[in-house]
């Protein structure tokens, strides 16, 4: 029995994958702060939750936040609940959910893989996954992707099992049910979409080459399964819709789904193969074995003998054609004539107007080839199946599948963020566990090796690159140039402490990733992918441990705390000061999740900060965090601070002001100059 052999069985290969993400991942839960903007708004909302003791409507501050489902809320809340209790501001406790996630989608990959490619080819491809750069930051973030990927891929390994097995087995057709509902209370229609992917991707595929898809996913039909499904989903949809008067679903589809179709929402856009430019570093180091799993599934799955090729042209010119219309259409819909008025009819024509039909694309090619498949002249154009259709071949259309059409339909969307395509990577993963092992068995991809080895490479070398201090130090000097209320050289001497940071982790990647391109250039591969995820997990290590959590400069509401602090402004530290602590912050010219969520619910932003001081006594002492850098704030930020001056001198006010603190907003790629104004009443601070 091979060391392979040995780790991928029995208990010690769930342990150590399970292992393996949660350990990659952790530092960056414990030491990073809360990020801007979806984490803290997903962590804010959980949080409030807690607070008010509704757990039904999702708010931020006094809005409705009407985007997303309530699961993920509901394991933020219970998992800040069981570590510290409602009034808890540390993140942390918000990303535990998206921890053990991320940690349980190894796991769920791996056993997805089992039925399709085997014991050994699964460990690896689901090791190589785990470590991914996208998923071990997915990990630490408070928001749904963790745990959407593991109860996906959880849910496709159910479907893996009835399409390979072909048993009908109860048990795998409940769990997928369950699988569904709970995926869909996490981020709606987006999991079942990807399990129908690989699932309906497969028995179509198998259905337009050989004349039969079978009827393996008839046992889905079951009544209990459906039954749990709605008895999952159903319950809050109803309570969110009577909580919210109906406003929920205006808002998760009338809005924040619609804005994904119709243009890049949040200004959210990209680049022609979008997804795909990301990999190197997101997918990276399971990019060692990218090119070879492309390779490996196109050897099972390329046709043999002349009938085989002339199927695939064809099929081709289908996709082409499937692709073309659906290009047109998105040009021609919004110059169509439309009938005038508020019907229906003109409803339904404007909103199609609006939308990009190509995210369609899958879907519509799937129904495609479905239609055409069981036409009596295809199945006499194809009276037998293109080649011999062994398990293997079955397994990898499987994988292809979901790997592809996801990839597809993410990367047709008019919103793009590098984290939607997720869902895919597990599949990939296996892909290349699958060529990992078929190499370290001898066979040869001498092109595909070196193409591979390039591209892994290029992903060490720009996760290299980033994670050096010159480069935080260029960007540093790029920042302080912008400042207009500081001379750079003021902003620089300020930001001197963030310019280094220990590098041995660095250096520990560094010669990892020699070593994993060294012995995958001398074929000996189990070594090489060994190297290449050690390298991984150091390379995070150091980027979680020390190099992120030392860049306070990028860290805009940790150093608004820093500012608050030198006037005794943070809300609740009366113990860390000798004075009096305010119940609230007022901020000038900063809005950012972050600030809520740490500070406390009960601060204030534009446009709810007052712009005068109270006349009771009762309500001192005041404080302010002004970013006198805003330059859209009306009126303009150093006429709101005079008239405040003017009236503290008016009102015989203590006035304490703090010393300038400089970060960059890297939201929205602002500067902020943040100084804290404490107005008192009697006596200032330290008097």
């Amino acid at each position: 029995m091979t060391f392979l052999d040995r780790i991928s069985s029995g208990w010690k290969a769930w342990v150590l994958l399970f292992v393996i993400t949660f350990g990659a991942a952790a530092p960056g839960v414990f030491n990073l702060p809360a990020l801007d903007r979806d984490e803290s708004r997903f962590a804010q909302a959980s949080k409030q939750m807690l607070e008010s003791g509704d757990y039904i409507r999702l708010r931020y501050q006094d809005e409705l936040r009407n985007k997303k489902p309530a699961g993920i809320h509901w394991l933020q809340a219970g998992s800040t609940a069981l570590f510290t209790g409602a009034e808890a501001k540390q993140i942390w406790t918000y990303r535990v959910p998206s921890w053990l996630g991320a940690a349980l989608a190894t796991l769920a990959c791996f056993w997805c893989g089992i039925p399709l490619i085997g014991r050994r080819a699964s460990f690896v491809g689901a090791a190589l996954f785990g470590t991914t750069l996208l998923l071990t930051s997915e990990a630490h973030i408070s928001k749904t992707d963790g745990m959407l990927v593991f109860l996906t891929t959880l849910s496709i390994g159910a479907l893996a099992r009835l399409y390979m097995n072909k048993d009908q087995s109860k048990r795998m057709a409940l769990l997928f049910w369950t699988a569904m509902g709970l995926v869909f209370l996490i981020k709606g229609p987006v999991g079942p979409m990807v399990a129908a992917y690989a699932g309906l991707g497969a028995w179509v595929w198998t259905k337009a080459a050989g004349g039969k898809g079978g009827d393996w996913w008839r046992v889905l039909l079951w009544w209990p399964g459906p039954a749990i499904f709605v008895a999952l989903v159903l319950p809050w949809f109803l309570w969110i819709q009577a909580a919210t008067g109906g406003e929920f679903i205006k808002g998760a589809v009338g809005k924040d789904l619609k804005d994904k179709f119709t243009g890049a929402s949040e200004g959210h856009g990209g680049w022609p193969f979008y997804h795909l430019t990301h990999m190197p570093a997101w997918f990276f180091p399971a990019t060692l074995m990218l090119v070879p799993g492309c390779v490996a599934a196109w050897q099972r799955l390329k046709p043999r003998g002349d009938l085989g090729w002339k199927w695939l042209r064809e099929s081709a010119l289908i996709t082409a054609f499937v692709f073309a219309f659906l290009t047109v259409l998105l040009f021609a819909l919004p110059h169509l004539p439309r009938p005038e008025g508020t019907g229906l009819v003109a409803k339904t024509l404007t909103t199609l107007s609006t939308l990009k039909t190509l995210p369609a694309f899958p879907a519509v090619l799937l129904g495609v080839f479905w239609y055409i498949s069981g036409r009596d002249d295809w199945k006499h154009r194809w009276p037998i199946g293109i080649d011999g259709l062994t398990d293997e071949t079955r397994a990898i259309r499987f994988l292809v599948a979901w790997a592809a059409l996801t990839y597809a339909f993410f990367e047709l969307m008019p919103t793009l963020l590098s984290h939607y395509i997720l869902p895919a990577y597990p599949a990939i993963g296996l892909l290349c566990g699958y060529a990992a092992v078929q190499l370290m068995e001898g066979k040869r991809m001498p092109v595909s090796r070196w193409i591979s080895l390039v591209l892994f490479a290029v992903g060490a070398i720009l996760l290299l690159a980033v994670s050096f201090p010159g480069v935080a130090i260029y960007f540093m000097e790029e920042t302080a140039a912008d400042f207009t209320t500081a001379a750079s050289s003021q902003v620089l001497e300020a930001w001197t402490s963030y310019r280094s940071f220990p590098l041995w982790l660095w250096w520990l990647g560094f010669v990892l990733v020699g070593l994993a391109i060294i012995e995958f250039a001398r074929r000996r591969d189990g070594l090489a992918i060994l190297f290449a995820i050690a390298a991984s997990i150091a390379i995070g290590w150091h980027v979680r441990i020390f190099m992120l959590p030392s860049q306070v400069w990028l860290q805009p509401t940790e150093t608004a705390r820093a500012a608050l602090e030198d006037v005794c402004g943070v809300p609740g530290d009366d113990a860390n000061c000798n004075t009096t602590a305010p119940t609230r912050i007022l901020a000038l010219g900063y809005a950012e999740p972050s600030y809520i969520l740490t500070l406390g619910t009960q601060n204030l932003h534009p446009p709810e900060t007052p712009l005068d001081l109270p006349t009771d006594p009762s309500a001192y002492p005041v404080v302010y965090l002004v970013n006198f850098e805003d330059r859209k704030a009306d009126p303009a930020i150093a006429d709101t601070v005079a008239t405040l001056r003017a009236q503290a001198e008016k009102l015989n006010l203590c006035v304490t002001e703090s010393q300038p603190h400089y970060a960059l907003n890297y939201s929205n790629g602002d500067p902020v100059n943040f100084r804290a104004i404490r107005f008192d009443t009697r006596g200032c601070p330290g008097e």
